[in-house]
Formats: C-alpha cells, sequence, structure tokens
C-alpha cells in the first residue's frame, strides 16, 4: 500500500505515478480510516520535506497508527533542491515512532515554498518534474529491493534543530488575508490542520500553529492569503499548469 501526504501536489502526483508502477494501493491520509493491511503487504510512504523532515500531518498520522511501525518502511520524499541530512533525520523520527526497518529515498522536484523562493517558470517546472517522474522506475526498483539512501547516527543529531526551525515557522500568526479575499471558504475546507475557520465570510487562522503545506496560500482562487511578506506579489504553484496531460491522472487502482 502507498500512503501519501501531499500539500501542493507534489506527493499527490508522484504516489499516484508510483501507485501504477508497483500496482499498489493508494490511500490518502486526510481520507481518515486506514484500510486493512495484509501481513505481507509493502508499506510506501511518499510525502513533502519540510525543513529536512516529515509534515506534522505525517507524524500525527503514524503516531496514531502504531500498528504500521511492524512493518518495513520505504518514505519517498519529495523536494525542491537536495535532501541534505534530511533522509538521516526521518529515520531518527521515525525510530521514535518505533519504526525498527526504514528506507528513505528522496526526488528532487520543484520548489514551491515561496516564503523563500519563487516558483519556477512553467517550462522549468515542467522539465523538473517530468524528470523526477522519469526516476519513478529507478524508485521502484530499489523499494522491491529494500535499498534506500545513506543513513548516519552522528547526523542525527541535528533533528532538535531542525525541528524547531519547523514549528517555529508553522505558527500561524505568519498568515494574513487580503482585501482580495472572495470568502468562498475553500482554504478552511482543504486546510489538511483544521486551523482556519471562516468568521464573517474571512478566514481566521483559530489554531496556533499548522502544517506549513502553504496549500491556503496556492490554491486560493484569488490569490488573497500571504505568509509574512514573502510570497507578497510571488506566482503560486500549481502543478497542472505545468503538466496538464498527466496533473489529473489517476490511478487506474482504487484509492483508498
Amino acid at each position: 500500500m502507498i500512503l501519501y501526504f501531499s500539500g501542493t501536489g507534489n506527493s499527490k502526483l508522484v504516489a499516484e505515478k508510483l501507485s501504477i508502477l508497483m500496482k499498489e494501493k493508494l490511500h490518502n491520509l486526510e481520507q481518515g480510516a486506514l484500510p486493512a493491511l495484509h501481513e505481507q503487504e509493502r508499506l510506501v510512504l511518499v510525502a513533502p520535506l519540510y525543513f529536512w523532515t516529515l509534515p506534522s500531518p505525517v507524524l500525527r498520522y503514524l503516531a496514531q497508527h502504531p500498528q504500521l511501525s511492524q512493518k518495513e518502511l520505504h518514505v519517498v520524499m519529495t523536494c525542491g533542491g537536495a535532501m541534505g541530512t534530511g533522509a538521516s533525520l526521518i529515520t531518527r523520527q521515525l525510530r521514535c515512532l518505533n519504526f525498527k526497518k526504514v528506507y528513505v529515498h528522496a526526488l528532487v522536484m520543484t520548489t514551491n515554498y515561496i516564503p523563500r523562493h519563487k516558483v519556477q517558470a512553467p517550462e522549468a517546472a515542467a522539465k523538473a518534474i517530468r524528470a523526477a517522474l522519469d526516476k519513478l522506475p529507478k524508485i521502484a526498483e530499489d523499494i522491491r529491493r529494500k535499498r534506500g539512501a545513506h543513513t548516519s547516527s552522528f547526523l542525527e543529531w541535528g533533528l532538535p534543530i531542525f525541528q524547531g526551525m519547523y514549528d517555529k515557522a508553522r505558527h500561524t500568526r505568519h498568515f494574513y488575508v487580503t482585501s482580495r479575499c472572495i470568502g468562498c471558504g475553500k482554504c478552511e475546507r482543504d486546510c489538511p490542520s483544521q486551523a482556519i475557520h471562516l468568521l464573517n465570510g474571512y478566514p481566521k487562522w483559530s489554531e496556533p500553529q499548522c502544517a506549513l503545506c502553504l496549500r491556503c496560500v496556492h490554491r486560493c482562487p484569488a490569490a488573497a492569503i500571504e505568509y509574512g511578506k514573502g510570497t507578497v506579489g510571488k506566482e503560486r504553484y500549481r502543478p497542472e499548469r505545468f503538466l496538464p496531460d498527466i496533473a489529473h491522472t489517476r490511478s487506474n487502482q482504487k484509492e483508498g
């Protein structure tokens, strides 16, 4: 089975393609209840890399389903640049959740963290995404052969630092809505952390922290949501704009 969490679409796209390649069932972590797993069933997790660590909704889901730790876990991380020490840090996070066998795979795509970067031009983004998808057969083979990225226990010392950076960045005080807001409520419906609620027709961040997936920023139809000053005036990220022929492709297998 392939489990996935996707903030803006990259990891979803990878999970769908990987499920076809490996003939595995697909399950979105945001859809709640975990489907039944057979004893010999393979377990793969696809998720974005946030501050070289796992996103908070992924950690919460795994903690709520401790039976998963009895399985060998392959983690495919989508990222906008080099993974660096991420494989070691993620392995440490999963060991803290009692996972014994962990294999990490990195897939560099295109950056969408617009508080610090700009979205690539459509041609460059499409090229980067296609290049990443072309690597999926190799990743699928590595999963079958139980191979993953090199990890080092020495590098795990940095986990509290990067986790602290992530926790600081995901404070919802950084978000605000502009006068362009049309009060459609899409941000409230889409938030994986349920941190947004409409008040008098406008979004308010009612939780102190969120996942920092930036889905509300990128998918607001009016581009009315900002994160500090870093997102002001910047293009939003929607992979279907770059790859309309494959971004909406769905697995022909049942999605859990």
